[in-house]
This record gives structure tokens, C-alpha cells and sequence, in this order.
């Protein structure tokens, strides 16, 4: 492939990695409001940056806190009694703009084996029910609450809205956060694979 034909085919890839992450970013927030609206009836936006939270997250040098360091946060509910806060996190924003890269990679490589060995259509339901997980562990990952007038009054964000309860919600946040990293490792593991198999001779 010559430096014409791999400029060609970078920017396609680039729109649609970049509509992917943009995807993945925006889906656990727009789910969080849409759960806010059937449970609360009312969606109001508003937002603000932890500046100094965040760097002190960064300078605690605990792992867990810099995951957690807040980027955005935002109330969807401005101006209720119960603020249902949205955090974008450093850790989960990181971990979702990878898993968006591998994701893109390993469809754009299957597609190509495809091409080459002249298959009609590619396995989609494997791609999308992969592609499905990641989105699923994406938005369960996601850090978000509700806070009353109080304090905070329930945790587990987008699970708990849904009606499982704050309990219920927490503990499927931790593990859709560690299945995250399990979907970074085995999708950079297999890609490393597939790059091992292509370079070996026949």
C-alpha cells in the first residue's frame, strides 16, 4: 500500500473512530437523563469542572482516586431537590476512548479478511454482540448518582434509575469497571494475535 492509498483510507477511519468514541462517551450520559426524565419527570442541564478536586486526586497518588479524578461534572436535574450528577472520570473516559480504538481496529481488520478471502459478509453477530458488551460495560461503568438536599442519597447511577436499586447499582459499577480493563486486555491481546498470525509464513 503506497502513502496515496494509506492517506486515502486514514481519514475514513479517523471520522469513524472519532464517531465511536463520541458514541461510547455520550451514550451512559444520554441513558443517565433519559432515566432521570421517566423517574423525575423534569431533565435540566447544567455543569461545572473540579478543578481543584481533580488535582488533588491526581497528587494523592492513590490509583483509585486518580481513576476517579473528575473531568466534567453534570447535573441534569439543575434546579430540583434531588441533583442526579453526571462525572465524567479521567479513568473511565481513558478507558472508554480505548476500547472505542480496538473496537474500530478489529472491525476494520475483519473487515479486510473478508476482502481477502472473498467472504460474502462478515460474522456480525460476533462483532456485534462484542460490540454490544463494550457499549453495555461502558455505560454501567459510568460514575453517576443521586444527591438530595442531604448529602447523597443513592450511588450505582444509570443501574439504579433503571429500578435495580443503589445497592444493586454499585455493585454491577465495579464490575462493569474491571470488565472494562478485561475488554482492553482481550481485545489488544487478540489484536496482538491476528498481527502475530498475519507476519508468520504460511
Amino acid at each position: 500500500m503506497n502513502a496515496n492509498s494509506k492517506f486515502k483510507t486514514f481519514w475514513p477511519a479517523a471520522v469513524v473512530t472519532c464517531g465511536v468514541i463520541a458514541l461510547l462517551l455520550t451514550l451512559p450520559l444520554a441513558l443517565f437523563t433519559l432515566f432521570s426524565w421517566i423517574k423525575l419527570g423534569f431533565v435540566n442541564f447544567s455543569y461545572y469542572v473540579p478543578h481543584e478536586e481533580f488535582w488533588q486526586s491526581l497528587a494523592s497518588g492513590n490509583p483509585q482516586k486518580i481513576y476517579t479524578a473528575p473531568l466534567v461534572a453534570i447535573n441534569v436535574t439543575s434546579g430540583f431537590l434531588i441533583a442526579n450528577m453526571f462525572t465524567y472520570t479521567l479513568g473511565h473516559t481513558l478507558v472508554s476512548v480505548i476500547l472505542a480504538v480496538l473496537v474500530v481496529w478489529h472491525v476494520a481488520l475483519a473487515m479486510r479478511r473478508a476482502r481477502r478471502c472473498g467472504v460474502a459478509r462478515m460474522p456480525t453477530a460476533s462483532i456485534g454482540g462484542a460490540t454490544a458488551g463494550v457499549f453495555a460495560a461502558t455505560a454501567a461503568s459510568s460514575s453517576a448518582a443521586l444527591t438530595g438536599c442531604c448529602g447523597a442519597g443513592m450511588a450505582g447511577g444509570i443501574v439504579a434509575l433503571a429500578g435495580f436499586g443503589s445497592a444493586t447499582g454499585a455493585w454491577m459499577s465495579n464490575v462493569a469497571t474491571w470488565t472494562q480493563f478485561a475488554l482492553v486486555l482481550l481485545l489488544a491481546l487478540g489484536l496482538i494475535a491476528i498481527k502475530h498470525k498475519n507476519g508468520r509464513p504460511a
